[in-house]
């Protein structure tokens, strides 16, 4: 019985100091600086069994006061009804920063949360320029930066055509004699895969799989060769152009589009006009 009684006295000692001293006994951190003159008053914003109301807070900060302070907060008159402390908290330190728990925009109404400009303002850059208020379209209300997809329709004809106004162009040496036409290569849904078509200035064949610098030497994509292959020798090349009169041979897709020696982009006509033109060069440099 006596030992009843001590637990007793004991128990109610405890309950007395946490009501007296209960910033002692149960805080759990510091409060943030414009809220250390109530540090020791708990019951200025907790209520036993009720936790914290939003009358507690409502009765220093006014929402109609904070919405005129600062006018990206206008949308506190919007959530008047929410829980203070879905967004704020305290008790972590004295920088009010850290009472600020990161926003719910489900909180906000559809309508709200699709007029993100109402609160934020719109980023001053040639790309934001560009496009409509509709954030949503890229952006969500989880992240700014994460863009899941970007809709490149959304921005004018003109500048959807010319990428470098927004991306930097790769620092390679192929890109460098690329003249910005991202769009014949690259389509505006994905980057990669590439679609870089060769066969428009040569058909790399079965006869011609080989590595970029066979023909492009030093990964110099302004320049070729036909001469890094041994059947392609300068002197073979040579020999079989000088049959036909022929003694420019460097320049070889002028005439040839493929392995196929007679699959030739100029017609019978041209070639013909090539070959007088060339066997006239050569009559007129014999005769100096």
């Amino acid at each position: 019985m006596k030992q009843k009684h001590i637990f007793i006295v004991i128990t109610l000692i405890i309950i007395a100091i946490v009501i007296v001293f209960p910033y002692k006994m149960l805080s759990p951190g510091t409060l943030y600086q414009a809220h250390s003159d109530i540090e020791n008053n708990c019951f200025a914003c907790h209520r036993i069994g009720s936790g914290t109301p939003n009358e507690s807070c409502i009765s220093c900060h006014k929402i109609s006061e904070i919405s005129k302070k600062n006018a990206p907060l206008t949308f506190h008159d919007k959530i008047e009804n929410q829980s203070c402390i879905s967004c704020h908290s305290d008790h972590k330190g004295l920088d009010s920063k850290l009472a600020l728990n990161k926003f719910d925009h489900n909180l906000l109404s559809e309508k709200d949360r699709n007029s993100c400009v109402s609160c934020h303002a719109q980023p001053k850059n040639e790309l934001h320029n560009q496009v409509s208020n509709s954030c949503v379209s890229c952006h969500s209300t989880r992240s700014w930066t994460a863009i899941s997809t970007f809709n490149h329709d959304l921005i004018n004809a003109k500048s959807r055509n010319n990428c470098a106004s927004c991306h930097q162009v790769p620092k390679d040496n192929f890109h460098s004699i690329s003249s910005n036409k991202c769009l014949s290569c690259h389509s505006l849904n994905k980057w990669k895969p590439s679609t870089f078509n060769h066969n428009k200035y040569f058909v790399l064949d079965n006869e011609h799989k080989s590595s970029c610098v066979t023909c492009h030497k030093t990964n110099d994509y302004k320049t070729y060769t036909c001469f890094g292959c041994h059947e392609h020798s300068l002197n073979n090349i040579r020999g079989e152009h000088e049959e036909e009169g022929i003694t420019n041979f460097t320049n070889c897709i002028k005439c040839h589009i493929s392995t196929n020696e007679h699959d030739i982009q100029m017609n019978e006509s041209d070639v013909k006009n090539y070959i007088n033109k060339e066997l006239k060069n050569n009559e007129e440099g014999n005769e100096d």
